[in-house]
């Protein structure tokens, strides 16, 4: 008996995320998300950007580590 093969749909959510090859991937999500936190956190919470908080928080933590 044979199986008839089943379209299967691909979920986005389960696919491996692509590497990146950049110096930001020295730091987990974790740690650049809680800086992007605390960056929204600075200003007083007045704005929600978080692109951009996420960016100034990589930008940040690679500074740290004299990688400007």
């Amino acid at each position: 008996m044979s199986n008839p093969k089943v379209a299967q749909t691909s979920d986005p959510s389960t696919q491996p995320k692509p590497f990146k090859n950049d110096s930001a991937s020295t730091f987990s999500e974790d740690e650049i998300r809680t800086r992007a936190y605390q960056v929204y956190e600075s200003r007083d919470r007045t704005t929600n950007n978080p692109d951009e908080d996420w960016i100034q928080a990589e930008t940040e933590l690679m500074e740290l580590l004299g990688g400007k």
